[in-house]
C-alpha cells in the first residue's frame, strides 16, 4: 500500500510540474513584456508600447473588494 501511495504522489508531482510549465509558457507567449528587462516600467517608445500585450495579466477585484483591502491576483 505504501508503494502505491508513493507512486501516486510521484505521478501527482509530474502532473503538477507539467501544469505549471504549460501555464508559464502560455504566460510568456501571451505577455512578451514579462521577458523584457524592466517589465514593470512604462515603455520607452511607441514601438515598445505596441510590442507589449494589451491583455491584463492580473485580475482586479471589484471596487467594493478593493475598498476592503483586497489585492489583485493571478
Amino acid at each position: 500500500m505504501r508503494a502505491i501511495r508513493h507512486a501516486a504522489a510521484a505521478v501527482a508531482d509530474v502532473v503538477r510540474e507539467c501544469n505549471y510549465a504549460t501555464r508559464r509558457m502560455t504566460e510568456l507567449r501571451l505577455f512578451p513584456d514579462l521577458r523584457a528587462a524592466g517589465w514593470g516600467c512604462a515603455p520607452d517608445s511607441y514601438a515598445d508600447f505596441l510590442w507589449r500585450s494589451q491583455v491584463a495579466l492580473w485580475r482586479e477585484p471589484s471596487a467594493q473588494r478593493r475598498a476592503a483591502g483586497a489585492r489583485p491576483h493571478r
